[in-house]
């Protein structure tokens, strides 16, 4: 693990990221607490993706990283999805399929009574409070789940309902999308963006 802290904090300081100190002190001060130090190297990855895109990052906490591009700047709250147990659960159960046979993958709410959809949403709603006042915010998650592939508009359609629900006055309004750095076909793959989705709802809206 520690080599993967060097390794990201070196990646950040030569693509250009401000503010790698105070990140990299939060890293270490985890010491062998390596899920924490796993989760928390999301945020480098996130910010990671962005630099190699042409964006300009800080990174920072609450949220967790400054964005910048041209003229535009975006605040980036980064949340880590660990491999769940459907994962292994559907990865052996294909292993031992036969050559035609299909098999059902993703079905996450049978293990947590909810769909991923469903938590990722919620994952939104909890994070309010980190959602600055009058500026651009995304949720970015980086998911190692394979159950999360191809939920992300169904959350933010779930969240816009949330949204609409709560009123014109609701502080659920500051957050203005969801972005998912996702594994492609498998944790060997590496990670790629499977997009930005913005919301439907204004900042502005009326109350509905």
């Amino acid at each position: 693990m520690k080599t993967s802290v060097d390794q990201s904090i070196s990646a950040l300081r030569s693509q250009g990221a401000k503010d790698v100190d105070e990140y990299e002190r939060k890293l270490r001060s985890f010491g062998m607490n390596e899920q924490k130090v796993f989760e928390m190297l999301s945020e480098a990855r996130a910010a990671l993706w962005f630099l190699g895109h042409g964006w300009a990052v800080t990174m920072r906490d609450r949220p967790d990283l400054k964005l910048e591009l041209d003229s535009e700047t975006v605040y980036a709250e980064v949340k880590h999805i660990n491999e769940k147990d459907t994962d292994r659960r559907d990865q052996k159960a294909m292993e031992a399929a036969g050559e035609f046979e299909f098999v059902l993958v993703g079905n996450v709410i049978a293990d947590e009574q909810s769909h991923a959809w469903q938590q990722m949403c919620d994952v939104a709603k909890r994070k309010e409070s980190q959602y600055l006042d009058d500026e651009q915010n995304i949720l970015v998650f980086v998911s190692y789940s394979e159950s999360l592939d191809l939920m992300l508009q169904s959350a933010v359609n779930e969240f816009d309902n949330e949204v609409y629900k709560a009123g014109a006055s609701s502080l659920l309004r500051k957050l203005g999308g969801m972005a998912m750095i996702a594994t492609s076909f498998g944790p060997s793959s590496g990670m790629s963006k499977r997009g930005i989705h913005p919301h439907a709802v204004s900042l502005k809206a009326d109350q509905p």
